[in-house]
């Protein structure tokens, strides 16, 4: 992909449509293929198939956490790098090649359970294992498909490019999720947990695929990995950017606040005693609210501050839960508002993302790259995991009903709020930081 003429910048419609042209077809098609196995084998379906399989409350949110927590191995990524002398392309392949397939044996795992082939406890076991070392493997590979496209689109593509990649793949599960809901609606007293198989499988299908699209994107090269102190290969270290320790400090409490936070599917389910297509309507409520923001955002970061949207992610995001206090039971719009703080939790989330990673980009030399990304996925995982786990052991001390959810309501809005008032920002909208360099990253 050249990128000797960069995109004209129109509005965020005339945009769009000039991302959705040719040109950029192989980045859509990983949007789109990376966006049916985000929704159909993530926790928006995972979460309540555990719940029909008779995990507790407790456990699901666990298990939830651990794809997060597993994903700390992005540390090792720069180790690889030098082990495979900078083989970005065939890394990221592979580590994608197991997180995006998963699909298929969370459905042979299912259909187990289904027939009595294995115990539910047993199914409960593997599926956690699945989405442990599958949903760990997609956020590495992810954070990988960033530095390639660093590595072969200069800064202003990259930035007019990579926003609108993720903002498909969080938010185009909204088209699929919905029908979804109907589908489980419709079919699960029928049919029970096969249903849920058949979803799986097709999200299988649609990982082989986001894979055969994302050979044939433009090689990245062999990439330059900054040395750590303790190692004598890779070109040495460039000296931080100041502002890069504070930033990595703010995402790693904000993902606390995220890990607290407790999932909306459960309380809707076990507080609420909605039903579990319920559920699988807020997680299509939140691709919805994703992907508008997704679409606002990728104009805003494209031409200013990373650094004022990270902040107003974290506002939406604490205001979000903080009015999930109001869906208490005896309130008959509670189903309601637990929709809206689904909505507008999604478009924080979103927003926060693709801001955090366009941040994340802007502060970090090209060789430090992938050190840096290390870092900022293992202090977002060890954030949500203490979270999380935190989460986890307030429902299972305390009887599950309202108050417990109200004190995960209350820890994770206010957390947001505490890390938004201490963020640093830029001194003004525009601010847009610095460029950066592809050639930086490149090997000559």
């Amino acid at each position: 992909m050249s990128g000797a003429d960069t995109p004209a910048r129109t509005s965020t419609a005339g945009e769009w449509r000039v991302f959705l042209g040719r040109r950029y077809r192989p980045f859509q098609g990983l949007g789109l293929s990376g966006a049916v196995v985000a929704a159909l084998a993530g926790d928006g379906l995972t979460i309540p198939l555990l719940l029909e399989l008779g995990a507790s409350p407790a456990l699901a949110t666990v298990i939830g956490v651990l794809p997060f927590a597993f994903s700390a191995a992005q540390l090792g990524v720069p180790w690889l790098l030098r082990r495979y002398d900078g083989n970005l392309r065939g890394v990221t392949l592979t580590i994608l090649a197991v997180g995006e397939t998963r699909g298929f044996i969370l459905g042979g795992l299912t259909l187990a359970a289904w027939v009595g082939l294995i115990p539910n406890g047993a199914a409960i076991i593997a599926i956690g294992a699945v989405m442990s070392l599958g949903g760990a493997a997609t956020t590495i590979g992810g954070t990988n498909l960033l530095a390639w496209y660093g590595a072969i689109l200069p800064d202003p593509e990259r930035r007019f490019v990579a926003p609108r990649v993720m903002g498909m793949t969080l938010g185009l599960g909204s088209i699929l999720l919905l029908p979804v809901a109907v589908l489980v609606q419709l079919f699960l007293p029928e049919l029970g947990v096969r249903i849920y198989a058949v979803v799986f499988l097709a999200s299988g299908i649609a990982g082989v695929a986001e894979i055969v699209v994302l050979r044939q994107l433009a090689k990245p090269g062999r990439v330059r990995v900054a040395r750590s102190a303790s190692s004598a290969d890779g070109p040495p270290a460039v000296p931080p950017s100041p502002h890069l320790q504070p930033f990595l400090r703010s995402i790693t409490v904000a993902a606390f606040g995220a890990g607290f936070g407790p999932y909306l599917s459960i309380y809707a389910i076990s507080v609420l005693h909605l039903p579990p297509s319920y559920a699988i309507l807020l997680s299509a409520i939140s691709s919805a609210a994703s992907l508008v923001s997704a679409t606002i955002i990728g104009g805003l970061l494209a031409r200013g501050s990373a650094s004022r949207t990270l902040r107003v992610s974290f506002l939406l995001r604490g205001s979000s839960m903080l009015l999930g206090l109001t869906a208490f039971p005896a309130n008959p719009l509670a189903g309601v508002i637990i929709c809206v703080v689904a909505g507008v939790a999604a478009a924080g989330a979103s927003a926060g993302t693709l801001s955090s990673n366009e941040r994340l980009m802007r502060l970090t030399p090209g060789p430090d790259l992938i050190r840096a990304q290390g870092r900022f996925v293992a202090g977002s995982a060890a954030g949500i995991t203490a979270g999380q786990l935190s989460n986890a052991a307030i429902l299972a001390i305390l009887p599950l009903g309202y108050p417990a959810f109200a004190i995960l309501f209350a820890v994770s809005g206010l957390t947001r709020f505490w890390t938004a008032a201490r963020a640093e920002v830029s001194e003004t909208w525009s601010s847009s930081t610095r460029i950066y360099r592809n050639e930086d990253l490149r090997k000559p």
